[in-house]
C-alpha cells in the first residue's frame, strides 16, 4: 500500500498491502493513527453486526437508475432520465449550458438569477438572467473559479485559487478583497462560506499542501463586517493544533450558533456560542473530543430545527449525523453498498409539496457503489435516484442557492469518453 494513504480513492480496508512497513510509515508520516483505529472500530462492528439495525440509514429498496453501460450521449438518455425522473414526481431537463458550478440567486433586486462558470471555461464567470437558457460573459479571472456565493445583500462572492473577489454592481466590476494562505487554498463551494442575521461573512479555507515533512497549516477562518469588502483572519484552528483545513462553516437559524467542521486529521466538529451582536468574534467549544467521537463533515444542511452532517470517510464507515441542539447527535449508519463513500454534498429543493434534500455520495472502491439519493421527510427515509461506479462515472451536485432554490443542477460525466451533461431538476 505504501504511498496510498496519499490518494483519496485508496481504501485502508483493502488490505492488499505490499510493503508493510511503508503502510506504517505512511500512517505515522500523516497522522493517520486515530483515523485508522476509528475505521477498524467501525469495520469491526459493521462486520459482526454489533450495529444495531435501527442504526442504519433507511434508503429504500426502490431500484435506481444505473449508469453502468448507459451511454449519456443523445435523446435516448436523456428520455431515460426524464422517465425515470418523471416516476419520482420530478422534472429533468439537459441544461443549455454544460455548467461546471453555479449559484441560484432571488436576492433583494427580485429576479431569478444564475452566476456560473461552464466546464472548460472555469476562469469565466457567466450571467443568466432567464433562468439558464441564454449567458452573458461578466468577468474573467486569473485562477479557476471553485466556488461562488451571494450575499443577502446582492453582493456577489467569487473565490479563485488563493484568492476572493467582490462585486457590488451586479458584476459590472470585481475587486480583489482576500488573499488566501496559500495559491492552492479555496472556500469549498456551498459548505463553507455562511452569512449570519447582521450580515456578518464567514469564510474557511480549505487546502492540500505539503511542505515536505508536513501538512501546511491552512485551517483559518475569515470574517467580514461590510459584505466582504474586506476580511479578518483567525487563526483559531490553528492555534488548537488543527492542521491542514476547514471543511465546512454553517450558521443555524435554530440554534443562533455557527458550526464549523475541520480537515484532516483531528476531524473535529466546534459549535460557537449563541450570537449576540456582532458575530465577528464568536466563542468556540469543541463537540468531539477524540477522532472516534466523529467529526470532519464535508456536508449540512438545516431542515425543520435539525442540522444534518455527511461523514468525509473515505474508505470507512460513513454516517448522517443530525442534532437539535448541538448537545446530542444521532448517528445513523449508511448501509451497503455506499457505506464507504462519503456523503460529500447536501443542497435543499424547494418543491410544490415541501423541501427535499439531496445528498451525493460520490466516491467508491471496486466492491462498492455511488448514490446519488434525496428525502422529503428531512432525512428520516431517502429516495435512491442514481447509482453508479467513480471508476466510470461521476456524478455531482453543482449548484447552490441560500436555503434552497426551485431548481437544483447536477452534472454526469462518462470517464469513459469523457462525455459530460449537465442536468435541471424541478418540479414535474
Amino acid at each position: 500500500m505504501g504511498r496510498e494513504l496519499t490518494n483519496r480513492h485508496a481504501t485502508v480496508f483493502e488490505w492488499r498491502i505490499k510493503n508493510p512497513l511503508a503502510f506504517a510509515q505512511d500512517i505515522y508520516r500523516y497522522g493517520k493513527g486515530s483515523e485508522l483505529f476509528s475505521f477498524a472500530v467501525w469495520e469491526l462492528l459493521h462486520k459482526l453486526r454489533l450495529f444495531p439495525q435501527g442504526r442504519y440509514l433507511h434508503i429504500s429498496d426502490s431500484a435506481a437508475l444505473s449508469l453502468d453501460h448507459k451511454p449519456l450521449r443523445g435523446a435516448a438518455f436523456n428520455e431515460t432520465m426524464e422517465q425515470f425522473f418523471y416516476g419520482k414526481g420530478l422534472g429533468v431537463t439537459q441544461s443549455a449550458h454544460n455548467w461546471k458550478l453555479l449559484f441560484i440567486n432571488g436576492g433583494i433586486n427580485g429576479g431569478h438569477k444564475i452566476f456560473g462558470c461552464r466546464y472548460g471555461d472555469d476562469c469565466t464567470l457567466y450571467r443568466s438572467y432567464d433562468n439558464g437558457q441564454t449567458v452573458a460573459l461578466v468577468h474573467t479571472f486569473p485562477e479557476i473559479i471553485k466556488s461562488i456565493f451571494i450575499s443577502t445583500r446582492d453582493t456577489i462572492l467569487v473565490c479563485v485559487k488563493g484568492a476572493i473577489y467582490t462585486s457590488s454592481d451586479d458584476g459590472a466590476s470585481f475587486q480583489k478583497s482576500l488573499i488566501l494562505g496559500s495559491s492552492e487554498s479555496f472556500f469549498r463551494h456551498n459548505n463553507a462560506l455562511t452569512e449570519t442575521p447582521d450580515g456578518t461573512l464567514i469564510a474557511g479555507e480549505y487546502g492540500n499542501v505539503w511542505d515536505g515533512d508536513g501538512w501546511r497549516k491552512l485551517a483559518y477562518l475569515y470574517f467580514s463586517a461590510d459584505d466582504g469588502k474586506t476580511w479578518t483572519r483567525s487563526d483559531f484552528l490553528i492555534r488548537q493544533g488543527i492542521n491542514k483545513h476547514v471543511h465546512l462553516v454553517k450558521y443555524s437559524k435554530t440554534l443562533n450558533r455557527l458550526f464549523m467542521a475541520d480537515g484532516d486529521n483531528k476531524k473535529k466538529l466546534w459549535i460557537s456560542a449563541p450570537l449576540t451582536g456582532s458575530a465577528l468574534n464568536p466563542t468556540w467549544h469543541s463537540v468531539t473530543k477524540v477522532h472516534i467521537q466523529m467529526g470532519g463533515y464535508t456536508s449540512v444542511v438545516e431542515q425543520d430545527g435539525r442540522m444534518l452532517f455527511g461523514t468525509d470517510y473515505q474508505g470507512g464507515t460513513n454516517f448522517l449525523v443530525a442534532t437539535r441542539d448541538g448537545k446530542t447527535f444521532d448517528k445513523r449508519i449508511v448501509p451497503d453498498p455506499y457505506r464507504r463513500s462519503p456523503i460529500d454534498n447536501m443542497v435543499q429543493r424547494k418543491s410544490k409539496t415541501g423541501v427535499e434534500i439531496w445528498a451525493n455520495l460520490p466516491y467508491s472502491t471496486a466492491q462498492t457503489k455511488c448514490l446519488l439519493m434525496y428525502t422529503t421527510d428531512g432525512g428520516s427515509s431517502w429516495h435512491k435516484l442514481i447509482e453508479y461506479n467513480r471508476a466510470r462515472h461521476k456524478v455531482w451536485i453543482i449548484s447552490s442557492a441560500r436555503d434552497g432554490g426551485d431548481d437544483l443542477y447536477l452534472s454526469i460525466e462518462d470517464l469513459s469518453n469523457a462525455e459530460r451533461v449537465v442536468y435541471k431538476i424541478y418540479d414535474a
